[in-house]
């Protein structure tokens, strides 16, 4: 049985949950999924913290059962490692995921703005959302940044009729999602270059020119390999 690192120096699960709450008319599995989900992509749940059930029901005020599902839906996308009887931890980013996340997303991604070029975008919407991300370029805000960016390829997809694409690629994107973030923080000329680069998408939607697109967009699908070599100041967890 693998031991199970208990603690983090400098981590404190109370902190990292501080602010986090879910809405009991809704489903409560689903929100907490959603909760863990961002604050490990966020860092504020780092590499190799520990996860109590107990400490993060308490946290928000509901049973242990919707966070034992939470932690197997983490598990499935190698977002945490659970030990039965022993306990669970934040995984460390998987090099493995950010590969086959990247092939996939590039595909999705790809037909996504093929579509939007046989379409009609809301133009008034797209101008809405690069707004928004100038806006945090312009503040040298990479949370911000990222938020928008999320936003931004969302609102492409539900544009080009497939909303679900987006949903789907959330699963498989994590890993990716980590490291961008990660990027923006440390490298705020790549989340410049990334803004740049969704500008560069758009124009070529606006020509119809849907290889151009495509061709745009897994360019910059692809950008994050240029700072894998950042993976090597994160924390690890450590059967």
């Amino acid at each position: 049985m693998p031991r199970v690192k208990r603690t983090l120096p400098g981590f404190d699960l109370a902190s990292a949950l501080s602010g986090a709450q879910v809405d009991r008319a809704l489903p409560i599995g689903p929100q907490v999924y959603d909760v863990l989900r961002r604050l490990i992509v966020l860092s504020r749940l780092p590499s190799g913290a520990p996860l109590h059930e107990a400490d993060i029901a308490a946290a928000l005020g509901i049973s242990r059962t919707p966070v034992r599902t939470a932690f197997q839906q983490l598990a499935l996308e190698g977002l945490v490692n659970t030990w039965p009887q022993v306990g669970s931890v934040v995984a460390a980013v998987d090099r493995a995921k950010i590969e086959e996340g990247l092939i996939i997303r590039r595909a999705l991604e790809g037909e996504v703005v093929r579509l939007l070029c046989a379409g009609a975008p809301d133009w008034t919407r797209l101008d809405a959302l690069m707004a928004a991300q100038a806006a945090a370029v312009g503040a040298n805000d990479a949370d911000a940044f990222f938020a928008a960016d999320e936003a931004f390829h969302a609102a492409l997809a539900d544009m080009a009729g497939v909303p679900q694409a987006w949903r789907l690629l959330q699963a498989v994107k994590a890993h990716i999602d980590r490291v961008r973030l990660l990027v923006t923080r440390r490298q705020p000329d790549r989340f410049h270059a990334a803004f740049a680069e969704h500008q560069a998408v758009l124009d070529a939607v606006r020509r119809r020119n849907p290889e151009e697109a495509a061709a745009r967009m897994a360019h910059h699908v692809e950008a994050v390999r240029g700072s894998l070599h950042l993976l090597g100041d994160v924390a690890t967890a450590c059967p």
